[in-house]
């Protein structure tokens, strides 16, 4: 193209400037304005040479003269109109403020909360959090209606349980896509809702939002909660005491299932414990939760003791301790070793699931937590008042005048109410 059709095709006055940089600028004619979001058409060229900023407008005016003379001619279908508009008019899209985009907020959230938290818990949360964007987008939270909550959903009841294991390097929508896709469990969709609505709650209370749509949107279960985790029966009792190794290398395999068959403790309490947590208080030998040292408990009610049943001193378990206290060994199980994430129990919880499956049921509602049941179950069967076995097993007082004005139980009384856990098995000594 010479010199002649450039300025034949390119008006001068179509090229403006601002700060040295060259721009496009033109006019949209009056009669096709009803088609345009703007009353003007304007590019940066990205150019600050002059004779360079011209031969780059030629380019835009021959594209413009031609989308008039198309809208004017009427050839063009209501798709194709805006498609040609846009490209001329890109619509500008708005970004939301980054302090309501909903990573900032996570973020924010998980630093507020994160000092209440295990760094189990820790981990658990901020894998919901990257499934819940990933599913949502990072979004401005107040863009999360309704309808928004509801696909939400919908779309978490159709992705599998541990997605990010199962299809690595895949996203939720592609997954989404994927025919035969096993879907997570009810529960576990449950757990992802649970944690959106604590993310909108959050935003309500800091007067980002007016409405958490997330709650009241928990899936119904079809089963009650007592029924998620079943207790052991007897018979399945003396499997596990019957199949359980008396190995003196390995004595945890042996004694943290039968203390925690005769205490109701949680694994993750009887893992972590030290020698000096078997102590004697009030002439009642005990166990003691806390969280000293490396230890953690999973709320403030946690923190108790707990006599040690008769059955256990039968078995010669405080003879047991009592060695490793002579010898000078500071844990009961040297063996288990501390992770961050939940400390000394991840070995062996996964080491139990397979002797339980092998040994003793394939009923997978019956799990280490379910000797837990179990204890609980047996001593509500035996009479035992509910206010004791929740202060054995390290609930919340639900009870204002109790928690607020009752001291905890002596160990004495405690032990009263444990005697009551009676199986009728007798236990061979290790």
């Amino acid at each position: 193209m010479d010199q002649l059709e450039v300025e034949v095709l390119f008006y001068p006055s179509h090229l403006t400037t601002r700060n040295g940089r060259y721009y496009y600028r033109i006019a949209i004619p009056v009669d096709l304005r009803p088609k345009f979001p703007t009353c003007e058409i304007k590019k940066s060229l990205k150019a600050t040479d002059t004779n360079c900023a011209r031969l780059l407008a030629v380019g835009i005016e021959l594209r413009v003269q031609q989308v008039f003379a198309l809208i004017r001619a009427g050839v063009l279908s209501g798709d194709q109109l805006q498609n040609v508009v846009g490209e001329l008019c890109p619509a500008k899209r708005k970004a939301p403020s980054k302090g309501h985009l909903l990573s900032v907020l996570m973020q924010e959230y998980v630093v507020m909360h994160e000092t209440r938290w295990t760094p189990k818990t820790k981990i658990e949360i901020v894998a919901c959090h990257r499934l819940i964007q990933d599913i949502l987008g990072d979004v401005d939270v107040k863009s999360i209606t309704k309808a928004v909550v509801l696909d939400f959903r919908s779309k978490l009841m159709r992705l599998p349980a541990n997605q990010y294991k199962i299809y690595p390097g895949k996203t939720a929508s592609e997954v989404l896509d994927l025919p035969d896709v096993t879907p997570m469990s009810i529960k576990s969709a449950n757990k992802y809702i649970s944690r959106l609505n604590s993310l909108l709650s959050y935003c309500v209370k800091g007067s980002l939002l007016t409405v958490n749509y997330a709650q009241g949107m928990l899936i119904p279960e079809k089963r009650r909660s007592d029924e998620e985790r079943k207790a052991y029966t007897v018979e399945e009792l003396k499997l596990i005491l019957g199949c359980l190794p008396r190995d003196q290398e390995k004595p945890e395999r042996y004694w943290i299932p039968v203390v925690a068959m005769f205490s109701g403790l949680r694994l993750d309490e009887i893992c972590q414990m030290y020698v000096a947590d078997v102590q004697q208080i009030d002439d009642v030998w005990c166990f003691s939760v806390n969280d000293d040292q490396d230890k953690k408990v999973k709320t403030l009610s946690s923190k108790r003791v707990i006599p040690l049943h008769p059955a256990l001193l039968k078995c010669g378990f405080l003879k047991y301790v009592e060695r490793l206290r002579a010898d000078g060994v500071p844990r009961l199980w040297m063996n288990l070793n501390w992770r961050e994430a939940d400390g000394y129990s991840n070995a062996f919880g996964k080491w139990f699931q397979k002797f339980n499956r092998s040994h003793v049921t394939t009923d997978k509602a019956k799990v280490f937590h379910s000797l837990r049941h179990t204890v609980t179950d047996t001593m509500k069967q035996a009479g035992v008042q509910e206010v004791v076995i929740s202060e054995i097993m390290g609930h919340a007082n639900d009870s204002m005048t109790m928690s607020r004005y009752g001291k905890r139980y002596q160990p004495k009384v405690l032990l009263e109410a444990m005697i009551h856990l009676e199986y009728g098995i007798e236990i061979s000594p290790m």
